[in-house]
Protein backbone atom coordinates (compact mmCIF):
# COMPACT_ATOMS: atom_id res chain seq x y z
CA UNK A 1 0.00 0.00 0.00
CA UNK A 2 1.23 3.34 -0.90
CA UNK A 3 2.16 6.01 1.46
CA UNK A 4 -0.91 8.15 0.22
CA UNK A 5 -3.44 5.52 1.44
CA UNK A 6 -1.13 4.89 4.44
CA UNK A 7 -1.47 8.33 5.76
CA UNK A 8 -3.95 10.15 3.50
CA UNK A 9 -4.57 12.76 6.77
CA UNK A 10 -0.68 13.79 6.64
CA UNK A 11 -0.49 13.95 3.13
CA UNK A 12 -3.73 16.12 2.85
CA UNK A 13 -2.84 18.82 5.69
CA UNK A 14 0.63 19.13 4.17
CA UNK A 15 -1.24 19.74 0.52
CA UNK A 16 -3.45 22.38 2.35
CA UNK A 17 -0.69 24.37 4.14
CA UNK A 18 0.41 25.85 0.94
CA UNK A 19 -1.10 28.21 -1.96
CA UNK A 20 -1.75 27.20 -5.63
CA UNK A 21 -0.92 31.39 -6.57
CA UNK A 22 2.24 30.83 -4.66
CA UNK A 23 2.91 27.23 -6.07
CA UNK A 24 2.55 27.48 -9.30
CA UNK A 25 2.65 31.28 -9.85
CA UNK A 26 5.35 31.32 -12.64
CA UNK A 27 3.14 29.99 -15.11
CA UNK A 28 -0.68 30.32 -14.29
CA UNK A 29 -0.20 34.49 -16.02
CA UNK A 30 0.27 32.16 -19.37
CA UNK A 31 -3.33 31.21 -19.13
CA UNK A 32 -6.39 32.61 -21.44
CA UNK A 33 -7.99 35.15 -19.62
CA UNK A 34 -10.99 32.79 -20.50
CA UNK A 35 -13.02 29.99 -18.92
CA UNK A 36 -10.94 26.90 -19.30
CA UNK A 37 -11.39 23.22 -18.51
CA UNK A 38 -8.56 21.48 -16.41
CA UNK A 39 -7.25 18.10 -15.58
CA UNK A 40 -6.15 18.41 -12.30
CA UNK A 41 -4.16 14.41 -12.39
CA UNK A 42 -3.11 13.45 -8.96
CA UNK A 43 -4.96 16.03 -7.23
CA UNK A 44 -4.19 15.35 -4.06
CA UNK A 45 -6.14 17.20 -1.09
CA UNK A 46 -8.12 19.10 -3.83
CA UNK A 47 -5.95 22.34 -3.27
CA UNK A 48 -5.18 23.58 -6.82
CA UNK A 49 -8.58 22.13 -8.44
CA UNK A 50 -10.19 24.42 -5.91
CA UNK A 51 -8.20 27.30 -6.92
CA UNK A 52 -9.62 26.32 -10.10
CA UNK A 53 -13.23 26.31 -9.73
CA UNK A 54 -12.85 29.82 -7.25
CA UNK A 55 -12.11 31.20 -10.81
CA UNK A 56 -14.92 29.85 -12.10
CA UNK A 57 -13.31 27.09 -14.64
CA UNK A 58 -14.58 23.67 -15.01
CA UNK A 59 -12.51 21.11 -13.17
CA UNK A 60 -11.80 17.08 -13.07
CA UNK A 61 -9.78 16.23 -10.41
CA UNK A 62 -8.14 12.58 -10.73
CA UNK A 63 -7.05 10.94 -7.72
CA UNK A 64 -6.15 7.27 -7.03
CA UNK A 65 -5.74 7.28 -3.27
CA UNK A 66 -9.60 6.52 -2.10
CA UNK A 67 -9.32 8.52 1.73
CA UNK A 68 -7.65 11.30 -0.05
CA UNK A 69 -9.63 11.65 -2.85
CA UNK A 70 -12.60 11.88 0.11
CA UNK A 71 -11.18 13.75 2.19
CA UNK A 72 -10.50 16.19 -0.50
CA UNK A 73 -14.08 16.46 -2.19
CA UNK A 74 -15.26 16.55 2.31
CA UNK A 75 -13.13 19.81 1.87
CA UNK A 76 -13.55 21.26 -1.48
CA UNK A 77 -17.35 20.34 -2.39
CA UNK A 78 -17.21 22.80 -5.44
CA UNK A 79 -19.70 21.64 -8.08
CA UNK A 80 -17.79 22.90 -10.49
CA UNK A 81 -15.57 20.06 -9.82
CA UNK A 82 -15.80 16.60 -11.13
CA UNK A 83 -13.94 13.99 -9.14
CA UNK A 84 -12.58 10.67 -10.84
CA UNK A 85 -10.82 7.61 -9.07
CA UNK A 86 -7.94 7.35 -12.41
CA UNK A 87 -4.35 7.27 -12.87
CA UNK A 88 -1.27 7.29 -15.39
CA UNK A 89 -0.55 5.84 -17.76
CA UNK A 90 -4.58 4.28 -19.12
CA UNK A 91 -6.22 7.11 -17.39
CA UNK A 92 -9.56 5.30 -18.60
CA UNK A 93 -11.95 7.32 -16.24
CA UNK A 94 -11.13 10.37 -18.12
CA UNK A 95 -11.04 8.87 -21.84
CA UNK A 96 -14.30 7.99 -20.93
CA UNK A 97 -15.69 12.03 -20.17
CA UNK A 98 -14.23 12.71 -23.85
CA UNK A 99 -13.36 15.89 -22.75
CA UNK A 100 -10.66 17.86 -24.42
CA UNK A 101 -8.85 19.74 -22.18
CA UNK A 102 -7.57 23.82 -21.95
CA UNK A 103 -5.03 22.57 -19.24
CA UNK A 104 -3.91 19.71 -17.97
CA UNK A 105 -1.57 19.56 -14.46
CA UNK A 106 0.75 17.08 -12.82
CA UNK A 107 1.78 18.89 -9.90
CA UNK A 108 4.18 16.09 -8.06
CA UNK A 109 3.16 13.06 -10.43
CA UNK A 110 5.40 12.53 -12.80
CA UNK A 111 8.27 10.91 -10.54
CA UNK A 112 5.42 8.77 -9.68
CA UNK A 113 5.05 7.53 -13.83
CA UNK A 114 7.39 3.75 -14.63
CA UNK A 115 10.06 5.23 -16.92
CA UNK A 116 8.71 2.22 -19.54
CA UNK A 117 5.52 4.08 -19.25
CA UNK A 118 5.92 7.83 -19.59
CA UNK A 119 5.63 7.38 -23.59
CA UNK A 120 2.28 6.06 -23.53
CA UNK A 121 1.21 8.11 -20.45
CA UNK A 122 2.20 11.52 -22.47
CA UNK A 123 0.66 10.09 -25.48
CA UNK A 124 -2.26 9.91 -23.37
CA UNK A 125 -2.38 13.38 -21.79
CA UNK A 126 -1.35 14.84 -25.03
CA UNK A 127 -4.54 13.43 -26.77
CA UNK A 128 -6.69 15.31 -24.14
CA UNK A 129 -5.83 18.61 -24.82
CA UNK A 130 -7.08 21.33 -27.32
CA UNK A 131 -5.21 22.77 -29.66
CA UNK A 132 -3.73 25.90 -27.92
CA UNK A 133 -3.95 23.61 -24.54
CA UNK A 134 -1.52 23.81 -21.54
CA UNK A 135 -0.09 20.91 -19.65
CA UNK A 136 1.66 21.65 -17.02
CA UNK A 137 4.55 19.34 -15.22
CA UNK A 138 6.34 19.85 -12.28
CA UNK A 139 9.33 17.59 -11.41
CA UNK A 140 11.36 17.47 -8.02
CA UNK A 141 15.11 17.37 -7.77
CA UNK A 142 15.41 14.62 -4.94
CA UNK A 143 13.35 11.95 -4.81
CA UNK A 144 11.00 11.61 -1.95
CA UNK A 145 11.86 9.26 1.07
CA UNK A 146 9.97 6.65 2.18
CA UNK A 147 7.32 4.11 0.84
CA UNK A 148 6.72 6.05 -1.95
CA UNK A 149 7.67 4.64 -5.09
CA UNK A 150 8.83 7.43 -7.04
CA UNK A 151 11.65 7.42 -10.30
CA UNK A 152 14.33 9.78 -11.49
CA UNK A 153 12.77 12.77 -13.71
CA UNK A 154 14.60 14.83 -16.42
CA UNK A 155 13.48 18.09 -18.10
CA UNK A 156 15.56 16.56 -21.44
CA UNK A 157 13.07 13.52 -21.35
CA UNK A 158 10.33 15.62 -21.24
CA UNK A 159 11.35 17.54 -23.95
CA UNK A 160 12.29 14.72 -26.41
CA UNK A 161 8.55 13.40 -26.03
CA UNK A 162 7.16 16.69 -26.51
CA UNK A 163 9.18 16.54 -29.63
CA UNK A 164 7.47 13.14 -30.56
CA UNK A 165 4.51 13.97 -29.32
CA UNK A 166 4.34 17.71 -31.68
CA UNK A 167 4.37 19.74 -28.49
CA UNK A 168 5.87 23.59 -27.87
CA UNK A 169 7.59 23.46 -24.85
CA UNK A 170 6.90 27.54 -23.59
CA UNK A 171 9.13 27.59 -20.06
CA UNK A 172 11.22 25.60 -17.48
CA UNK A 173 11.44 27.46 -14.42
CA UNK A 174 12.87 26.55 -11.39
CA UNK A 175 11.67 27.37 -7.66
CA UNK A 176 12.43 27.12 -4.23
CA UNK A 177 9.88 24.06 -2.22
CA UNK A 178 7.38 26.12 -0.64
CA UNK A 179 7.41 23.72 2.53
CA UNK A 180 11.33 24.73 3.57
CA UNK A 181 12.32 21.72 2.55
CA UNK A 182 16.16 21.20 0.93
CA UNK A 183 15.01 20.49 -2.58
CA UNK A 184 13.80 22.32 -5.99
CA UNK A 185 11.04 22.16 -8.23
CA UNK A 186 11.31 22.29 -12.04
CA UNK A 187 8.02 23.66 -13.65
CA UNK A 188 7.70 22.61 -17.45
CA UNK A 189 5.20 24.01 -19.23
CA UNK A 190 4.11 23.17 -23.04
CA UNK A 191 1.51 23.78 -25.24
CA UNK A 192 -0.13 22.10 -28.11
CA UNK A 193 -0.11 24.18 -31.26
CA UNK A 194 -3.09 25.82 -32.32
CA UNK A 195 -3.57 25.88 -36.04
CA UNK A 196 -7.49 25.46 -35.99
CA UNK A 197 -7.08 22.02 -36.00
CA UNK A 198 -5.39 21.21 -38.90
CA UNK A 199 -9.02 20.95 -40.50
CA UNK A 200 -10.64 24.19 -41.63
CA UNK A 201 -8.53 24.98 -44.88
CA UNK A 202 -9.78 21.22 -45.60
CA UNK A 203 -13.18 22.34 -44.80
CA UNK A 204 -12.79 25.66 -47.05
CA UNK A 205 -11.62 23.60 -49.98
CA UNK A 206 -14.60 21.31 -49.84
CA UNK A 207 -16.54 24.38 -49.72
CA UNK A 208 -15.51 26.51 -52.12
CA UNK A 209 -12.36 25.00 -54.82
CA UNK A 210 -14.17 21.24 -54.85
CA UNK A 211 -16.26 20.98 -58.18
CA UNK A 212 -19.39 20.23 -57.60
CA UNK A 213 -22.84 19.61 -59.48
CA UNK A 214 -25.30 19.27 -56.97
CA UNK A 215 -25.62 21.14 -53.21
CA UNK A 216 -24.36 17.40 -51.92
CA UNK A 217 -21.06 18.34 -50.32
CA UNK A 218 -22.81 21.26 -48.86
CA UNK A 219 -25.24 18.96 -47.35
CA UNK A 220 -22.85 16.42 -46.60
CA UNK A 221 -20.99 18.70 -44.12
CA UNK A 222 -23.96 19.59 -42.49
CA UNK A 223 -25.53 16.91 -41.70
CA UNK A 224 -22.41 15.34 -40.27
CA UNK A 225 -21.90 18.64 -38.42
CA UNK A 226 -25.40 18.17 -37.06
CA UNK A 227 -24.28 14.82 -35.50
CA UNK A 228 -20.90 16.21 -34.06
CA UNK A 229 -22.74 19.15 -32.56
CA UNK A 230 -25.92 17.67 -31.34
CA UNK A 231 -25.54 13.99 -31.34
CA UNK A 232 -22.52 13.08 -29.57
CA UNK A 233 -24.01 10.07 -27.95
CA UNK A 234 -24.55 8.30 -31.28
CA UNK A 235 -20.84 8.05 -31.98
CA UNK A 236 -19.95 4.77 -32.79
CA UNK A 237 -15.49 4.22 -32.46
CA UNK A 238 -13.55 7.06 -31.69
CA UNK A 239 -9.60 6.71 -32.00
CA UNK A 240 -7.32 9.35 -32.27
CA UNK A 241 -7.54 8.80 -36.41
CA UNK A 242 -10.80 9.06 -36.89
CA UNK A 243 -15.05 9.01 -35.53
CA UNK A 244 -17.12 6.49 -37.14
CA UNK A 245 -20.57 7.47 -37.10
CA UNK A 246 -24.30 5.98 -38.13
CA UNK A 247 -24.44 6.77 -41.69
CA UNK A 248 -28.47 6.64 -40.97
CA UNK A 249 -28.00 9.62 -38.60
CA UNK A 250 -26.51 11.20 -41.08
CA UNK A 251 -29.30 10.62 -43.57
CA UNK A 252 -31.74 11.56 -41.21
CA UNK A 253 -30.73 15.10 -41.36
CA UNK A 254 -29.81 15.19 -44.98
CA UNK A 255 -33.79 14.19 -45.06
CA UNK A 256 -34.94 16.60 -43.05
CA UNK A 257 -33.20 19.47 -45.04
CA UNK A 258 -34.13 18.14 -48.13
CA UNK A 259 -37.40 17.38 -47.62
CA UNK A 260 -38.14 21.07 -46.75
CA UNK A 261 -36.16 22.30 -49.59
CA UNK A 262 -37.76 20.57 -52.22
CA UNK A 263 -41.14 18.88 -50.87
CA UNK A 264 -42.43 22.34 -48.95
CA UNK A 265 -40.01 24.83 -51.33
CA UNK A 266 -39.72 22.86 -54.60
CA UNK A 267 -35.84 24.34 -55.26
CA UNK A 268 -33.98 23.03 -57.49
CA UNK A 269 -30.81 21.40 -55.77
CA UNK A 270 -28.76 20.62 -59.35
CA UNK A 271 -28.04 22.34 -62.91
CA UNK A 272 -30.83 23.14 -64.53
CA UNK A 273 -31.49 20.63 -67.27
CA UNK A 274 -30.29 17.24 -64.88
CA UNK A 275 -33.34 16.40 -63.28
CA UNK A 276 -34.36 15.70 -59.42
CA UNK A 277 -31.80 14.23 -57.09
CA UNK A 278 -31.25 10.83 -57.59
CA UNK A 279 -33.42 10.02 -54.15
CA UNK A 280 -36.48 12.08 -54.85
CA UNK A 281 -38.57 9.50 -56.16
CA UNK A 282 -41.62 8.08 -55.26
CA UNK A 283 -40.72 7.51 -51.64
CA UNK A 284 -39.07 10.60 -50.55
CA UNK A 285 -42.31 12.54 -52.55
CA UNK A 286 -44.96 10.15 -50.28
CA UNK A 287 -43.42 11.83 -47.34
CA UNK A 288 -44.87 14.49 -48.38
CA UNK A 289 -48.16 13.77 -45.80
CA UNK A 290 -45.98 13.80 -43.04
CA UNK A 291 -45.05 16.63 -40.66
CA UNK A 292 -41.81 17.64 -39.69
CA UNK A 293 -41.56 16.82 -36.27
CA UNK A 294 -42.82 13.00 -36.90
CA UNK A 295 -38.50 13.11 -38.12
CA UNK A 296 -37.22 12.80 -34.65
CA UNK A 297 -36.13 10.12 -32.76
CA UNK A 298 -38.04 7.78 -31.28
CA UNK A 299 -41.35 8.13 -33.51
CA UNK A 300 -42.38 4.56 -34.72
CA UNK A 301 -43.77 3.76 -38.06
CA UNK A 302 -46.47 1.13 -39.98
CA UNK A 303 -47.81 0.19 -43.04
CA UNK A 304 -47.07 2.41 -46.01
CA UNK A 305 -45.44 4.89 -43.83
CA UNK A 306 -42.54 2.58 -42.31
CA UNK A 307 -41.93 1.06 -46.38
CA UNK A 308 -41.76 4.30 -47.94
CA UNK A 309 -39.35 5.68 -45.25
CA UNK A 310 -37.61 2.71 -45.26
CA UNK A 311 -36.54 2.87 -49.19
CA UNK A 312 -35.78 6.64 -48.88
CA UNK A 313 -33.51 5.98 -46.33
CA UNK A 314 -31.66 3.24 -48.69
CA UNK A 315 -31.91 6.10 -51.65
CA UNK A 316 -30.31 8.53 -49.62
CA UNK A 317 -27.51 6.46 -48.01
CA UNK A 318 -26.52 5.12 -52.03
CA UNK A 319 -26.29 8.54 -53.10
CA UNK A 320 -24.21 10.26 -50.25
CA UNK A 321 -21.99 7.38 -50.90
CA UNK A 322 -22.18 7.30 -54.87
CA UNK A 323 -22.00 11.31 -54.35
CA UNK A 324 -20.18 13.64 -52.37
CA UNK A 325 -18.74 10.93 -49.66
CA UNK A 326 -17.25 9.36 -53.05
CA UNK A 327 -16.04 12.43 -54.63
CA UNK A 328 -15.05 14.82 -51.52
CA UNK A 329 -11.80 13.88 -51.14
CA UNK A 330 -8.01 16.02 -50.41
CA UNK A 331 -6.96 18.68 -52.16
CA UNK A 332 -4.61 16.84 -54.85
CA UNK A 333 -5.27 13.44 -54.56
CA UNK A 334 -8.48 10.85 -55.03
CA UNK A 335 -8.37 9.72 -51.24
CA UNK A 336 -11.66 9.92 -50.13
CA UNK A 337 -12.11 12.16 -46.85
CA UNK A 338 -14.65 10.63 -45.66
CA UNK A 339 -14.82 6.64 -45.71
CA UNK A 340 -18.28 4.38 -45.54
CA UNK A 341 -18.72 0.98 -44.25
CA UNK A 342 -21.69 -1.25 -45.50
CA UNK A 343 -25.20 -2.07 -43.71
CA UNK A 344 -28.20 -3.84 -44.22
CA UNK A 345 -31.39 -2.38 -44.32
CA UNK A 346 -34.39 -4.53 -44.02
CA UNK A 347 -37.54 -3.83 -45.74
CA UNK A 348 -40.22 -3.86 -43.09
CA UNK A 349 -43.92 -2.66 -42.76
CA UNK A 350 -43.10 -1.31 -39.23
CA UNK A 351 -40.18 0.99 -38.49
CA UNK A 352 -39.17 2.36 -35.37
CA UNK A 353 -36.54 5.85 -35.94
CA UNK A 354 -33.91 4.99 -33.07
CA UNK A 355 -30.63 5.04 -33.13
CA UNK A 356 -30.33 0.75 -33.58
CA UNK A 357 -32.46 1.45 -36.98
CA UNK A 358 -29.93 4.14 -37.83
CA UNK A 359 -27.10 2.25 -37.42
CA UNK A 360 -27.92 -0.25 -39.50
CA UNK A 361 -28.35 2.05 -42.55
CA UNK A 362 -23.97 2.22 -42.51
CA UNK A 363 -21.55 3.69 -41.22
CA UNK A 364 -19.60 7.25 -41.89
CA UNK A 365 -16.01 7.32 -40.71
CA UNK A 366 -14.78 11.11 -40.21
CA UNK A 367 -11.05 12.32 -39.84
CA UNK A 368 -11.04 13.20 -36.36
CA UNK A 369 -9.36 16.42 -37.13
CA UNK A 370 -12.23 17.18 -39.38
CA UNK A 371 -14.75 15.86 -36.38
CA UNK A 372 -13.13 17.93 -33.36
CA UNK A 373 -13.69 21.25 -35.79
CA UNK A 374 -16.72 20.40 -36.65
CA UNK A 375 -17.41 20.10 -32.82
CA UNK A 376 -15.92 22.87 -31.47
CA UNK A 377 -16.40 25.36 -33.88
CA UNK A 378 -20.08 24.97 -35.37
CA UNK A 379 -21.56 28.27 -34.88
CA UNK A 380 -18.63 29.73 -37.32
CA UNK A 381 -18.57 26.65 -39.63
CA UNK A 382 -21.91 26.31 -40.15
CA UNK A 383 -22.72 30.19 -41.94
CA UNK A 384 -19.94 28.85 -44.29
CA UNK A 385 -21.70 26.14 -45.38
CA UNK A 386 -24.77 27.82 -45.71
CA UNK A 387 -23.53 30.88 -47.93
CA UNK A 388 -22.73 28.26 -50.03
CA UNK A 389 -25.33 26.11 -50.59
CA UNK A 390 -26.71 29.98 -51.52
CA UNK A 391 -25.07 30.52 -53.55
CA UNK A 392 -25.31 27.34 -55.18
CA UNK A 393 -29.32 27.29 -55.18
CA UNK A 394 -28.54 31.17 -57.31
CA UNK A 395 -26.94 29.45 -60.02
CA UNK A 396 -29.05 26.01 -59.74
CA UNK A 397 -32.72 27.60 -59.13
CA UNK A 398 -32.62 31.19 -59.03
CA UNK A 399 -37.01 31.21 -58.67
CA UNK A 400 -35.74 33.44 -55.16
CA UNK A 401 -34.37 35.71 -53.30
CA UNK A 402 -30.72 34.69 -51.26
CA UNK A 403 -32.98 36.08 -48.28
CA UNK A 404 -35.72 33.32 -49.08
CA UNK A 405 -32.88 30.76 -49.77
CA UNK A 406 -31.52 31.45 -46.86
CA UNK A 407 -34.74 31.09 -44.76
CA UNK A 408 -35.20 27.92 -46.35
CA UNK A 409 -32.22 26.75 -45.37
CA UNK A 410 -32.76 27.44 -41.22
CA UNK A 411 -33.97 24.56 -39.89
CA UNK A 412 -37.87 24.74 -39.25
CA UNK A 413 -39.76 26.52 -36.23
CA UNK A 414 -40.92 23.32 -35.07
CA UNK A 415 -37.48 22.85 -33.63
CA UNK A 416 -37.43 25.38 -31.73
CA UNK A 417 -41.22 24.80 -30.30
CA UNK A 418 -42.26 23.88 -26.79
CA UNK A 419 -45.93 23.08 -27.12
CA UNK A 420 -45.80 19.89 -26.97
CA UNK A 421 -44.00 19.64 -23.65
CA UNK A 422 -46.74 22.83 -22.49
CA UNK A 423 -49.53 20.40 -23.27
CA UNK A 424 -47.91 18.00 -21.22
CA UNK A 425 -47.54 20.21 -18.64
CA UNK A 426 -50.99 21.18 -18.94
CA UNK A 427 -52.34 17.73 -18.65
CA UNK A 428 -50.63 16.96 -15.68
CA UNK A 429 -51.78 19.72 -13.72
CA UNK A 430 -54.85 19.48 -15.18
CA UNK A 431 -55.00 15.62 -13.71
CA UNK A 432 -54.17 16.68 -10.12
CA UNK A 433 -49.94 16.65 -10.23
CA UNK A 434 -48.57 19.55 -9.11
CA UNK A 435 -46.09 21.65 -11.37
CA UNK A 436 -42.40 23.18 -9.77
CA UNK A 437 -40.72 25.67 -11.22
CA UNK A 438 -37.24 23.32 -11.50
CA UNK A 439 -35.17 26.36 -10.80
CA UNK A 440 -36.45 27.60 -7.77
CA UNK A 441 -38.74 25.24 -6.51
CA UNK A 442 -42.27 27.23 -6.68
CA UNK A 443 -45.20 25.85 -7.45
CA UNK A 444 -46.63 26.85 -10.78
CA UNK A 445 -50.12 27.85 -11.88
CA UNK A 446 -50.63 29.59 -15.14
CA UNK A 447 -47.96 31.67 -14.81
CA UNK A 448 -44.92 29.67 -16.35
CA UNK A 449 -42.89 28.69 -19.48
CA UNK A 450 -40.79 25.53 -20.84
CA UNK A 451 -37.05 26.38 -20.59
CA UNK A 452 -34.77 25.32 -22.69
CA UNK A 453 -31.90 23.75 -20.04
CA UNK A 454 -29.29 24.52 -22.43
CA UNK A 455 -30.38 27.54 -24.47
CA UNK A 456 -31.41 26.70 -28.10
CA UNK A 457 -29.67 29.81 -28.94
CA UNK A 458 -26.63 28.11 -28.54
CA UNK A 459 -27.33 24.51 -28.89
CA UNK A 460 -30.41 24.21 -30.99
CA UNK A 461 -31.99 21.22 -29.53
CA UNK A 462 -35.39 20.36 -28.89
CA UNK A 463 -34.95 17.15 -27.06
CA UNK A 464 -38.00 16.21 -24.50
CA UNK A 465 -34.62 15.74 -21.81
CA UNK A 466 -33.78 19.83 -22.43
CA UNK A 467 -37.30 21.17 -21.76
CA UNK A 468 -37.90 22.39 -18.24
CA UNK A 469 -40.83 23.98 -16.84
CA UNK A 470 -39.60 27.20 -15.19
CA UNK A 471 -41.51 30.27 -13.81
CA UNK A 472 -41.72 33.25 -16.70
CA UNK A 473 -40.22 35.32 -14.29
CA UNK A 474 -36.91 33.26 -13.99
CA UNK A 475 -37.07 32.21 -17.68
CA UNK A 476 -36.95 35.48 -18.90
CA UNK A 477 -33.98 36.19 -16.09
CA UNK A 478 -31.97 33.30 -17.41
CA UNK A 479 -32.62 34.10 -21.05
CA UNK A 480 -30.05 32.42 -23.93
CA UNK A 481 -27.49 31.92 -20.75
CA UNK A 482 -26.02 28.39 -19.27
CA UNK A 483 -27.32 27.22 -15.87
CA UNK A 484 -24.53 27.15 -13.64
CA UNK A 485 -22.56 24.07 -11.93
CA UNK A 486 -24.26 25.39 -8.68
CA UNK A 487 -27.63 26.15 -10.72
CA UNK A 488 -27.47 22.02 -11.71
CA UNK A 489 -26.84 20.77 -8.58
CA UNK A 490 -29.40 23.00 -6.30
CA UNK A 491 -32.13 21.85 -9.08
CA UNK A 492 -30.74 18.19 -9.98
CA UNK A 493 -33.92 16.35 -7.84
CA UNK A 494 -36.90 18.81 -9.39
CA UNK A 495 -35.07 17.90 -12.55
CA UNK A 496 -35.16 14.33 -11.86
CA UNK A 497 -38.80 14.31 -10.58
CA UNK A 498 -40.27 16.51 -13.88
CA UNK A 499 -38.63 13.54 -15.74
CA UNK A 500 -40.22 10.87 -14.05
CA UNK A 501 -43.02 12.46 -13.47
CA UNK A 502 -43.52 13.82 -17.44
CA UNK A 503 -41.94 11.20 -19.27
CA UNK A 504 -40.80 7.75 -17.31
CA UNK A 505 -44.37 4.83 -17.36
CA UNK A 506 -45.63 7.14 -20.37
CA UNK A 507 -45.72 7.01 -23.88
CA UNK A 508 -42.71 9.42 -24.19
CA UNK A 509 -40.57 7.07 -22.41
CA UNK A 510 -39.11 5.63 -25.42
CA UNK A 511 -38.69 8.49 -26.72
CA UNK A 512 -37.15 10.54 -24.06
CA UNK A 513 -34.29 8.25 -23.80
CA UNK A 514 -33.87 7.62 -27.23
CA UNK A 515 -33.11 11.41 -27.47
CA UNK A 516 -30.78 11.47 -24.39
CA UNK A 517 -28.87 8.94 -25.53
CA UNK A 518 -27.87 10.59 -28.94
CA UNK A 519 -27.36 14.02 -27.56
CA UNK A 520 -25.62 13.34 -24.15
CA UNK A 521 -22.51 11.95 -23.39
CA UNK A 522 -23.81 8.53 -22.00
CA UNK A 523 -21.72 5.68 -21.78
CA UNK A 524 -23.87 3.17 -20.01
CA UNK A 525 -26.28 0.16 -21.94
CA UNK A 526 -29.27 0.85 -19.54
CA UNK A 527 -29.39 4.68 -19.23
CA UNK A 528 -31.21 5.84 -15.79
CA UNK A 529 -32.27 9.06 -14.94
CA UNK A 530 -28.98 9.41 -12.34
CA UNK A 531 -26.57 8.77 -15.58
CA UNK A 532 -29.12 11.00 -17.76
CA UNK A 533 -27.93 13.88 -14.90
CA UNK A 534 -24.24 13.26 -15.31
CA UNK A 535 -24.67 13.38 -19.40
CA UNK A 536 -26.49 16.94 -18.57
CA UNK A 537 -23.86 17.81 -16.41
CA UNK A 538 -21.07 16.78 -18.61
CA UNK A 539 -23.12 18.11 -21.51
CA UNK A 540 -23.08 21.62 -19.71
CA UNK A 541 -18.96 21.65 -19.26
CA UNK A 542 -18.71 21.34 -22.87
CA UNK A 543 -20.99 24.07 -24.01
CA UNK A 544 -19.41 26.44 -21.28
CA UNK A 545 -15.70 25.61 -22.47
CA UNK A 546 -15.92 25.08 -26.02
CA UNK A 547 -18.60 28.17 -26.38
CA UNK A 548 -17.67 30.63 -23.68
CA UNK A 549 -21.33 31.21 -22.86
CA UNK A 550 -22.33 33.01 -20.20
CA UNK A 551 -23.98 31.37 -16.75
CA UNK A 552 -26.86 32.17 -14.69
CA UNK A 553 -28.15 31.32 -11.62
CA UNK A 554 -31.59 31.88 -9.68
CA UNK A 555 -29.59 32.97 -6.60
Amino acid sequence: MSAYKQRPNDFFRRYERTDTEVVHGDWLPLLPSTQLLVLDVGAGSGRDAAWFADQDHEVVAVEPADALRKRAQERHPSPRIQWLDDQLPALDAVHDLDYTFDVILLSAVWMHVPPSERERAFRKLTERLKPGGHLVITLRSELPDGNRTAYETSTSELRDLSRSFALELLDATQTDDQLDRALEWTTVVFRLPDDGTGALPLIRHILINDNTSATYKPALLRSILRVADNAKGAVLEETQDHVDIPLGMVALYWLRMYRWLILNRGYHQMPPGNGPPAFDDEHFQFLRRLSESDFRLGRRFTGDEARHLIETFRTIRDTIREGPAHFITYPGTSDQVFEYGSGHIRSSDELTLDLEFLRTVGTLRVPRHVWDALARHASWIEPSILSRWVELLETYDGTASPGAYRDALAWPNVEHSTQEVRKLAIQLQQSGEPLYCVWSGERLNSGYEIDHCFPFKHWPNNHLWNLLPASSQLNAKKSDRLPSAQQVEAAADRIQDWWHRAYQKTRYEPRFYEEANAALPLRSDETTLDDLLTGLRRQRVRLRTDQQIAEWSAE
